[in-house]
């Protein structure tokens, strides 16, 4: 019988760091990413980065931390080696950064490294020098209590992924960045950032995070930005700062998440951010949030990927529902309203510049009584989203707008009820008070406060007033459904079966009639009559992957919520359409009346305000 060569083998252990070292190192970042945690376990509260040629020449970090003694030092280096967790249980209790044991271990094996610590006061330290993974000497030095790591020539031996590295700014940012999330985190710890010699970054200990993020992201930032304190018992615990409305971001960017300490970018948990912001922001737009969760770590699995980015909750729509309701809650109260600037905001303003045309509105007898509205379907003139789009003629649709009471909601109706506010007879608060002073172009209505002028957009304000009561009034009825002629058969995975058949009795109660069909399939019988003209069958699959990812049905509430926005658009007062002093006086009522007055469904700002010192400025007076 012929020897027959066997096809399956063990690698060689150098081979295995490399592999590994692709999984925790992909650019100079990554290492200071690793480096930087392992410095804050050992309990640093001064960390000092040094970088040349963005990290790919060097990359020296330097902690004031406990250190190692010898055996650990040399320990440090073998794969799968941590002082973090023992038993398969520390896993699930997780209160380090590093825990892995492969950091050092894949870094030395596509680098140069050298290695400096010393775990006493007595001042006598160890040294360890390793290339491409293999220690090459060891010798006692003379150091202070801590570790020094130095990374030189990263993949020197990999010339391939030597290649995929970018300019040398570009790989700075990218260590920056990693330093900056850091620093967020860990507000009593000082950072310093050195490249090429050069300072680029130097950070005192602060109290608080309010401190650290006016250092990094900006002092300019602070009066747009709200604190934040939520908590469910000590189950979980959310702090931190996010930016009232107008102050957002064309990019995701700035949407820091921490939790237990650790920066996440987790989909479950961006989702939520946003879903907080839910139509208080324009298209394209992003807030800025600096948001820190404390969990219990045995309700959070933080090992699923090999740079701990994604983590995996046990109770995911738990989780979920408790950030984007913490951040409506903050957001709701809009006190900020009353202080917000054209300054402030002046990124948010859409540029609108026609023939200027200033109207002092007066009381006309011949208006409806009760304060009512009368509302024209006159064009829209902003080039906004949905409002460029159907304009109703103005002959042939005008109607009348009488504030509404809303009925109080029915149990168990919708999850969103509780955002908003069930007005009494009477509404007073900051619109109410304003002085009107006239009607500026026939679309922006003209208010003083103290000193102050106050410029509102008459048809940003009556569309969030429209699309509150179209919202409420959804939410607290019974959905009316209409069955479908021909019921429609949907094919699902099994992953979004599952999710669907766990969740059958929510879609229910939202106005969809479905019933399983054998295997993964399920017949779509009714859909709610709001849907008439969607594709339904689509939405509904849309439905289960947004349940099988997030444990909600965002996705129904959003499909929904853009129809109630078309239609409060089309129902509601029109710029170019003039108002005399009773219509506004009920407009600005019912803006008193509801929550999130700050900006129309479509994410535009309802008011600018004007300080008398900014005017002055603009006659040259100050």
């Amino acid at each position: 019988m012929a020897f027959m060569k066997n096809k399956i083998h063990v690698l060689p252990e150098e081979l295995c760091n490399k592999i590994a070292a692709g999984e925790v190192v992909e650019r100079p970042s990554s290492v200071v990413k690793e480096l930087l945690e392992n410095s804050l376990d050992a309990g640093a509260s001064d960390i000092l980065i040094e970088l040349e040629a963005g990290g790919k020449g060097l990359i020296r970090i330097t902690d004031n931390g406990c250190g190692m003694n010898r055996q650990d030092a040399f320990l440090s280096f073998e794969r799968h080696a941590t002082s973090k967790i023992r038993t398969d249980s520390d896993l699930f209790a997780l209160t380090t950064l590093g825990f892995r044991g492969e950091a050092l271990a894949s870094i030395a094996s596509v680098s140069r490294l050298r290695l400096r610590t010393c775990n006493n006061d007595e001042g006598l330290g160890q040294q360890i020098y390793a290339e491409g993974g293999k220690i090459k000497n060891s010798d006692e030095v003379g150091l202070p209590q801590g570790t020094t790591v130095e990374v030189r020539n990263l993949f020197f031996n990999l010339p391939a992924r030597k290649k995929f590295l970018r300019k040398e700014q570009t790989e700075l940012g990218h260590a920056a960045d990693v330093v900056t999330k850091q620093a967020l985190a860990n507000p009593a710890v000082s950072f310093r950032l050195k490249h090429n010699d050069r300072t680029m970054l130097e950070l005192r200990r602060e109290k608080g995070v309010r401190e650290r993020v006016a250092a990094l992201l900006g002092r300019s930032l602070l009066p747009d930005l709200l604190p934040l304190e939520r908590e469910i018992g000590a189950e979980l615990q959310l702090s931190g700062l996010i930016s009232q409305p107008q102050l957002t971001r064309s990019a995701a960017s700035h949407i820091y998440t921490f939790i237990n300490g650790r920066y996440i970018r987790d989909r479950v948990v961006q989702h939520a951010v946003m879903d907080g912001y839910r139509h208080l922001l324009m298209k394209g737009r992003y807030p800025v949030v600096v948001l820190f969760l404390k969990i219990d770590p045995a309700q959070v699995d933080v090992n699923v990927h090999p740079t701990k980015h994604e983590v995996r909750f046990r109770e995911q729509s738990m989780v979920h529902d408790f950030i984007a309701k913490s951040l409506q809650q903050t957001l709701r109260p809009a006190e900020w309203l009353e202080k917000t600037t054209l300054e402030s905001s002046v990124a948010n303003v859409e540029h609108y510049s026609p023939e200027p045309q200033i109207q002092v509105v007066k009381a006309d007898d011949g208006m409806p009584v009760n304060g009512s509205v009368r509302e024209t379907s006159g064009y829209y003139l902003h080039p906004a989203e949905s409002c460029q789009k159907n304009h109703f003629s103005s002959e042939s649709n005008e109607q009348q707008f009488v504030p509404t009471v809303y009925p109080p909601p029915q149990s168990g109706k919708g999850d969103d009820i509780a955002q908003y506010t069930l007005p009494g007879s009477e509404a007073t608060g900051f619109f109410t008070r304003l002085q009107i002073l006239g009607q500026y172009h026939q679309s922006y209505i003209l208010c003083q406060d103290g000193a102050d002028l106050i410029l509102i957009d008459q048809h940003a304000a009556h569309e969030r007033v429209g699309f509150e009561k179209l919202r409420h009034a959804y939410a607290a009825g019974t959905i009316p459904s209409q069955t479908l002629l021909f019921p429609e058969v949907l094919e699902l995975d099994f992953n979004s079966a599952t999710a669907l058949g766990d969740n059958q009795h929510e879609l229910e109660t939202l106005g969809f009639e479905i019933e399983p069909f054998g295997g993964k399939s399920f017949a779509l019988k009714a859909i709610p009559q709001l849907l008439e003209n969607r594709s339904a069958a689509r939405l509904v699959v849309d439905v289960a992957l947004e349940l099988e990812r997030v444990g909600r049905t965002g996705q129904l509430r959003e499909s929904i919520d853009e129809i109630l926005i078309l239609m409060a658009c089309h129902s509601v007062i029109r710029a170019n359409q003039a108002l005399v002093t009773v219509e506004i006086k009920a407009l600005l009522q019912e803006l008193d009346r509801i929550d999130f007055k700050a900006n129309c469904p479509h994410g535009r700002p309802v008011m600018q305000r004007m300080t008398l010192t900014q005017i002055e400025r603009l006659f040259r007076r100050q």
